[in-house]
């Protein structure tokens, strides 16, 4: 893979929102010596509202960036954001399945996609392409003081109709690449719960309350931090946190960060150079 183009997708909020998530990435994949290239052009991927309200513009919308990969002669794509992955994968399963449709798409917006391009998910690139090994040897600073809950969410590991990367219900993968940083990572039952995703926006209250079970379990696990490798979780968990803190009697502050994050600090990267400052609760002290 490393003589090879990795393509890179970073949605709308790796260029916003989660940039700390894009930045600390790009550094650790320099420090690892992976070559990865933005894609030129992309588009959103619609999300889960494109995907809801309309089915067809949502195939279209993830279509013309599979086109563009192809195009580009990205035989992979990278799509971090864990909701960009599922849109982008399942479209390219949808068409695998189904050639009729994406003749008739491809003839509908001028394309030409021919199904060439594998999508991928960031804790799959990094579990099994650049390998626990690989990882472990990088480490300048271990973490072995630290205890972490790694928060997989809904969408990293539930790709419907396709065999996933790592267990659907209570994946190991994260776990796998804090450990091989030093850390010590806990069992605990809501690896894999909704945060609420999007009702974060349009019903913030039963968000809330999502979120505060996530964050009472992993609290009475005396967790230093929560990992994880989704955009929306780490909005729900990382921005919301001291209301919900409040609201719900949560009996400390807990610092999320992007397993990319932790990867720099580990790697010994500077704080500065991952992102960290973008984060709403206190940074870990390392």
């Amino acid at each position: 893979m490393e003589s090879e183009k990795l393509g890179f997708y970073p949605g709308c909020t790796l260029e916003g929102s989660s940039s700390g998530y894009a930045e600390s990435m790009l550094k650790v994949f320099e420090l690892l010596k992976i070559p990865i290239k933005e894609l030129d052009d992309w588009s959103c991927c619609g999300a889960s509202s494109a995907h809801a309200l309309d089915h067809e513009l949502h195939l279209a919308l993830n279509l013309r960036n599979l086109s563009l990969a192809e195009k580009q002669d990205f035989k992979e794509l990278l799509a971090p954001c864990a909701a960009c992955y599922h849109r982008l994968i399942s479209t390219n399963n949808e068409f695998y399945l189904d050639n009729a449709l994406l003749a008739s798409l491809n003839d509908q917006t001028g394309l030409n996609y021919q199904g060439k391009v594998k999508v991928r998910n960031i804790l799959d690139f990094l579990i099994h392409q650049v390998g626990i090994e690989k990882i472990e040897k990088q480490v300048s600073h271990s973490l072995s003081s630290l205890k972490f809950a790694c928060y997989y969410g809904c969408l990293n590991t539930r790709i419907p109709r396709l065999l996933p990367f790592d267990k659907v219900e209570y994946p190991e993968g994260m776990d796998q690449i804090i450990k091989a940083l030093g850390a010590e990572t806990v069992e605990w039952s809501y690896k894999t719960e909704c945060c609420g995703a999007g009702l974060g926006v349009t019903a913030e209250e039963i968000s809330n309350k999502l979120v505060s079970k996530i964050l009472l379990d992993a609290s009475a696990k005396e967790v230093d931090c929560i990992v994880v490798a989704c955009p929306m979780c780490h909005v729900n968990l990382d921005t919301r946190q001291d209301k919900i803190i409040q609201q719900f009697d949560i009996p400390k502050e807990i610092p999320i960060y992007y397993i990319t994050q932790i990867m720099g600090l580990a790697f010994g990267i500077e704080e500065q150079f991952l992102g960290i400052k973008q984060n709403f609760m206190p940074a870990l002290q390392i």
